[in-house]
Order: structure tokens, then sequence, then C-alpha cells
């Protein structure tokens, strides 16, 4: 065989090399992309449930404020002719008694704790991050209440008026606390669920 022959099936090697490298490169590169693209389509998709499970929140957060202001007046007018062998579990009738707040955060779990939150804009999360602290301290006042409703003070009559004073403290706590948050809800879903076209809600990518 002469040498050109050689020579010939090495450049045929090569090219058929070449092919096959750019091939892969090419694959990769396409599969970078398409993983890119579902990333962030999921994480638009996650943002999107965090958006509605914060304006969820801020709408029980409002139905907080509105129930528990008229369950405290009636609350305080009861203190004004509180009966002497009535506990106050025996006139929780007399002001419908106590308003659980229920504030989700299992959309924000999930984000928070997975890789989409890098294909989130980071002050969304940051605001995020804030927002869900506070629901914490709700957390704790429903535990207070439920502790409460089980205690002495709740069922005996001689204790009624400690009973009322506990009763006033802890929806004063979840008013004031209502008012508080509800304006930081508002500012999040005025940045991150106004309406776009066909009524889409805009979430925030990188």
């Amino acid at each position: 065989m002469s040498l050109d022959f050689f020579r010939g099936e090495w450049r045929r090697l090569l090219v058929d090399t070449l092919v096959v490298l750019i091939g892969v490169l090419a694959a990769l590169v396409l599969n970078n992309v398409r993983e890119d693209i579902m990333a962030k389509q999921a994480a638009r998709g996650a943002t999107a449930r965090l958006v509605q499970e914060v304006a969820d929140n801020a709408e029980a957060l409002r139905d907080t404020r509105e129930v528990t202001q008229r369950r405290l007046l009636a609350l305080r007018e009861l203190r004004e002719e509180l009966p002497a062998d009535k506990s106050l579990r025996e006139l929780v009738d007399r002001f419908h008694g106590y308003w659980v707040v229920e504030l989700n955060a299992s959309s924000w779990e999930y984000l928070s704790r997975s890789a989409l939150a890098d294909s989130v804009d980071p002050d969304l999360l940051q605001q995020a991050f804030a927002l869900y602290k506070v629901n914490r301290r709700f957390d704790q006042l429903n535990g207070q209440i439920q502790n409460f409703v089980y205690s002495e003070t709740f069922v005996s009559p001689d204790a009624a008026a400690t009973a009322l004073n506990i009763s006033e403290a802890i929806m004063t706590q979840q008013l004031r606390w209502s008012r508080e948050l509800l304006p930081q809800y508002e500012e999040f879903l005025d940045h991150y669920a106004e309406e776009g076209p066909g009524g889409q809600k805009k979430v925030a990518l990188k």
C-alpha cells in the first residue's frame, strides 16, 4: 500500500472523529438548553403557586382582621356584665369563640428548599422569606388558644375574669399582627401578582 493511501485513511478517520465529536457536543449543548428551559418553566410554575399561596394567606389575614375585631368588641362588652357563676366556656357563645388563623406555607417550603430557587428573582425570595418568617407567630398563637381552652382557667367560674383577660390578650395580638402583616402581603402581591395580557400573572425569573 502506498503512503498516499495511509494519508487518505488518516484524513477520513480524522474527519469521522471530528464529526462524532461535533455531534456529541451539539447534543450536550441542546440537552443543556433543554434542561435550562425546563428548569425555568418549573420555576415559573412554582413561583406562580407561591404567589397564589401568598394571595390566599392575605385573604385569610383580611378575614382574621375583620372577624377578630368583631369578636374582641363582643368580648369587651361581656366584661361589663360578666356573670359571677359562669365560666368563660359557658359564655363562649356571647363572643363567638376564637378565630384560628390558617396560613399555608407548603408552596414556599417547596420552592425555597429546591434547586428551582436558583431560577427565581432573589428579591422575590427575600420578600417571601420575611413574610413566612412572621407567619410562624400565628402558629404560636394558635397553640396558645388550644392550650387555653383545655385549661382549668377556661372552665372555672371563679377564674372567668382571668380567662377573659387572657382571651382579650390573645385576640389583641391576633389583630395587631394581622394589621401589621397585611400591608406587607399586599406590597408583595403588587410586585409579583400583577395581571398581564390574557389575565396571566407575572412571575419574576432571572
